[in-house]
């Protein structure tokens, strides 16, 4: 029996730790309906279950696992002094979350895609617009929580580091943004745009645009593997993250493009989208950026 508890990570004196951690995370994922409400601006028991909105469903979704991504970057590091600092370094960290989540809509709605309103589609049952906040949230919690571990988030230093990681993952999905904006406006001549077929429904390109953008959070969580985070070169070891993380993202949509060719071929890409609206063909894209991504995080991550 001793032997088999040796085996065991799971100390008696850290338990009362994970408690706290875990308890407190039901509770900010559970507090989620605060930020469905910023979504819905009406009963969400009457937009789930009496209109039957899936995008809002969606989109809330997307929220609470986007808080759950970040609320595990928290918890997997050290625990704080005592019990206080615990739900202290907690709750400031759920707090974060939850502001980060709702700034993380307000700058895709308004900078990344201002050709349409994403929550005025999702309370008018816009399924693809849905889709694209969910994956929003999610591709930004994921790229954030990698630079929590990266400097161990779990501290109060951490709370700065996090928002610069965000700021930095925000510069990021924006990029991306504006890249498969120019893509999807070369493909079809200029004569559509990828904020009005999203705004027209297109769930096929939202597959795809929402799958690009965890794929590419996911290849940039890789950045925390290359880069060593050095208090001591603080702003350096900031820049040279930002930096790779960048090159991530290229190398990723790059290598996607090449990955696609070869799964793809002789398929008119743009026309099966973007036009047929052909969701198999979006969502094959959508698994082979998030598979680059992965590929990504199990090499360098």
């Amino acid at each position: 029996m001793e032997q088999f508890a040796s085996l065991l990570i799971l100390q008696d004196g850290s338990i009362n730790y994970y408690a706290i951690d875990f308890i407190m995370m039901l509770g900010f994922m559970a507090a989620l309906r605060i930020l469905a409400s910023s979504i819905a601006d009406v009963s969400l028991t009457d937009v789930l279950a009496k209109q039957d909105n899936f995008a809002v469903g969606i989109a809330l979704a997307g929220a609470i696992i986007a808080v759950a991504v970040l609320m595990m970057g928290v918890v997997a590091g050290d625990t704080g002094g005592s019990y206080a600092d615990e739900v202290f370094l907690m709750a400031g960290y759920g707090v974060l979350a939850m502001v980060l989540m709702w700034l993380t809509r307000k700058v895709f709605d308004h900078i990344a895609l201002p050709g349409v309103s994403i929550h005025e589609e999702i309370m008018k049952g816009n399924v693809a617009a849905g889709l694209v906040d969910a994956g929003n949230m999610i591709a930004t919690a994921i790229i954030v929580r990698a630079a929590m571990m990266w400097v161990d988030g779990a501290t109060w230093m951490g709370l700065a580091m996090v928002v610069a990681a965000y700021v930095a993952s925000q510069v990021i999905l924006i990029l991306a943004t504006l890249y498969r904006k120019k893509v999807f406006e070369r493909r079809h001549g200029g004569e559509r745009a990828l904020d009005g077929e999203i705004a027209d429904g297109n769930a096929a390109l939202a597959v795809r645009f929402a799958g690009y953008r965890l794929g590419v959070g996911l290849a940039v969580t890789a950045t925390s593997g290359v880069v060593t985070y050095d208090p001591d070169l603080l702003g350096l070891s900031i820049a040279a993250w930002c930096l790779v993380a960048v090159l991530m993202f290229v190398a990723q949509s790059t290598l996607s493009i090449a990955l696609r060719l070869i799964l793809l071929p002789g398929i008119d890409i743009g026309k099966e989208v973007g036009e047929q609206r052909n969701v198999a063909i979006g969502a094959i894209e959508a698994s082979i950026y998030i598979g680059i991504g992965f590929a990504f995080v199990g090499l360098l991550g």
